[in-house]
This record gives C-alpha cells, sequence and structure tokens, in this order.
C-alpha cells in the first residue's frame, strides 16, 4: 500500500504567523492533459494540511490553488494575489511537503520535508 503523504503549510511573512484558514484545492493533470480537481482542504490554526491522504496519492502533477484573496480580505489588507496556482512534479514515490511564504504582493515557495 502507497503511505506517501501530500501536504503544506502557509506562512504569513508580513506579520510573522500561520496563515489560517486558507482554502487549498488540489487538481490533478490527468491523461488528456485536463486538470481534474480531487478535493478542497483548508489550513489550520498552524497554517497546516493534509492534502491528499497515504493511499490517495498516485505519482502524477499536481495543481494546488491557494484562495489568499479571502484570508486577506478578512483582515481589510489588499493583495495582489486573490488566489495562487503551484504546479508540482510529484512523479517520485515519496512525501511531498510545498510550503507557501506568503505577503500581500508576493510569495515564495519551496519543496519542504
Amino acid at each position: 500500500m502507497d503511505a506517501r503523504k501530500f501536504s503544506t503549510h502557509i506562512l504569513d511573512t508580513s506579520v510573522g504567523k500561520a496563515a489560517a484558514n486558507v482554502r487549498v484545492t488540489v487538481s490533478r493533470l490527468d491523461e488528456i492533459q485536463e486538470w481534474r480537481s480531487l478535493r478542497a482542504a483548508q489550513t489550520d490554526a498552524d497554517g497546516r494540511c493534509l492534502l491528499l491522504e497515504p493511499g490517495q496519492f498516485p505519482g502524477g502533477i499536481y495543481k494546488l490553488t491557494f484562495h489568499v484573496g479571502a484570508y486577506y480580505a478578512e483582515r481589510n489588507v489588499r493583495t495582489l494575489y486573490p488566489a495562487i496556482d503551484l504546479i508540482v512534479d510529484c512523479s517520485e514515490n515519496q512525501n511531498y511537503h510545498i510550503p507557501l511564504l506568503l505577503n500581500p504582493f508576493g510569495y515564495s515557495t519551496y519543496r519542504g520535508t
């Protein structure tokens, strides 16, 4: 059984805190090169969320959409990015943790552990 995991966390670098309650949608590129929506998740109080459970995460190309516009709107902060799409190649049989470092006018990401 495949036990690998797919997860993320979001840090709002403009305030130095985790970004809680941010909706993240997960899609997978199918064999005819179209995005298929798999599920929506939400970050917890620590800004973390498990995107796909072990056994539900086959290798492939995935798109994570971070719906950050609502997060900033709740704080009365204007942002350039209402949503951020990250496309990730998860072809290898290993865990993937994709953090997002966020501020209203920029973002960065990396391969976490």
